[in-house]
């Protein structure tokens, strides 16, 4: 087998064809990477900046919106807010472009981030930042395959078009160790400049972690290994290398663009994504309710509150307050109702990530980078909570127009740190067992490789 190996590899490295296939998979590879790593190095840079700025290592802790009195009792603004973040994890040089359309930022106050149209968040248009640089792992989800495509297809078909599989079946008795020595030259050849470029762009990624790393080389691997096993099943057809290589094509588009939409289609049916205008309707609703109740929301706070001294001619911020607090708490809901269905949409696809090699891989990327549906959704209840709590923190004392000692502020409520590790086991055991079963196959068919 040793043997037949050096023979195979001496015929890939003398084909010029094979070597520029490589060359421009690696280069294609390598750009992202070196893009990937730099922007999921630069991304960190930003989040921490303004955690540098006040000292803090976990949030900015300041107050949006409260007003604090100061010794001449005049009411006055702290100028900044709480930020949270959600934390990206080690593997955010795979998916580092989704991060910014998560809104992975949020401002804690006393106001709805949902309705609060005083943050200042940067202005894009999502269509155009999707159509823009895909990240690296997209790219090797979609690259990868045709590189394996463009170096595998035909290799027994061609040889029987010219009549050479004749002699080959005829000098040897297992022509299958033929075949399988060809996959596995194969298989190592697009394996090193996947994995060279992936260790690139973990480098270049400050934050990167080993465990992301394993993770995703272990992926990359499975990855390959399946493609390769598909490839290898399509040399048993009995039809021309033409023929061969179209039908690999198909079955690419396929597992990459047909199976993910039906399989968003399918969780869509199961559970359907709420209608984003009935919400606003919702919301515009329960604006104009709590608008109209705001002085009787005023007044049921301080009766809930008897601690709290009523303020006689409270200010807008102060009068307004109970109303906003009774609007986050109906606005909530409709909000996080989208996070739930794309929590159960995201595993109903990792359920079915087997059918579809790109998307496991796409799915395996937002896991190792933090972002993944589940994940957001425990992100957000957990913002929610925290923000709960700073506002029994603070409220009172708002609304009693009296300040916040600083002894208290070392008391001040701190988030709940999300978990992070970076569960991906699933989907790689998943397209384990795939290519697994595509190997039992081939192995099971490997003395159709005889007939001449």
């Amino acid at each position: 087998m040793i043997s037949l190996l050096q023979a195979e590899w001496l015929r890939f490295i003398r084909n010029p064809v094979n070597l520029w296939v490589i060359a421009a998979f690696f280069a294609l590879l390598a750009a992202s990477a070196l893009w990937s790593g730099l922007a999921a190095s630069e991304f960190r840079a930003k989040a921490l900046q303004p955690q540098h700025q006040t000292g803090n290592s976990q949030v900015r802790a300041e107050m949006h919106d409260a007003p604090a009195i100061g010794k001449a009792g005049d009411t006055a603004k702290l100028a900044d807010s709480t930020i949270v973040r959600l934390p990206a994890l080690g593997g955010l040089a795979l998916s580092v472009r989704q991060m910014d359309l998560l809104g992975s930022e949020l401002r804690i106050s006393t106001r709805s981030r949902y309705t609060d149209g005083r943050n200042s968040d940067q202005l894009f248009n999502p269509l155009l930042r999707e159509l823009g640089l895909l990240d690296f792992a997209s790219i090797l989800a979609l690259l990868l395959p045709l590189t394996v495509i463009a170096l595998t297809y035909g290799l027994v078909q061609e040889d029987r078009e010219r009549g050479v599989w004749r002699l080959v079946c005829a000098q040897m008795p297992r022509p299958w160790q033929l075949v399988f020595a060809a996959l596995a030259v194969r298989l190592a050849v697009v394996l090193m400049p996947a994995v060279a470029a992936s260790l690139l762009a973990f480098t270049l990624d400050s934050g990167s972690t080993l465990y992301a790393t394993m993770h995703w080389l272990v992926f990359v691997g499975v990855f390959t290994g399946v493609w390769i096993t598909m490839s290898g099943l399509f040399l048993l057809l009995p039809v021309s290398s033409g023929a061969a290589a179209v039908g690999l094509l198909g079955v690419w588009l396929v597992t990459t663009f047909a199976v993910p939409a039906g399989l968003s289609w399918a969780a869509n049916g199961m559970q359907p994504m709420p209608s984003r205008l009935e919400a606003i309707v919702d919301i515009r609703r329960v604006q104009a309710q709590t608008s109209k109740q705001q002085a009787e929301l005023l007044s049921a706070w301080y009766r809930a509150h008897p601690e709290v001294v009523a303020v006689k001619e409270p200010s807008r911020e102060i009068a307004g307050l109970p109303a906003n607090l009774e609007l986050d708490s109906k606005v909530r809901p409709l909000m996080y109702r989208f996070d739930e269905v794309r929590k159960a949409h995201f595993e109903f696809m990792e359920r079915w990530s087997a059918l579809s090699p790109g998307l496991a891989a796409v799915l395996a990327a937002d896991r190792l980078a933090g972002i993944d549906a589940p994940r957001y959704a425990e992100y957000i209840d957990a913002v929610n909570q925290f923000e709960d709590r700073w506002r029994v923190f603070f409220v009172p004392g708002i609304m009693a127009q009296q300040g916040i000692p600083s002894s208290d502020h070392q008391q001040r409520p701190v988030m709940k740190p999300l978990p992070t590790a970076e569960t991906v086991w699933t989907v790689i055991l998943r397209q384990s067992l795939s290519g697994i079963l595509l190997l039992l196959a081939l192995i099971i068919l490997r003395k159709q490789f005889g007939r001449p």
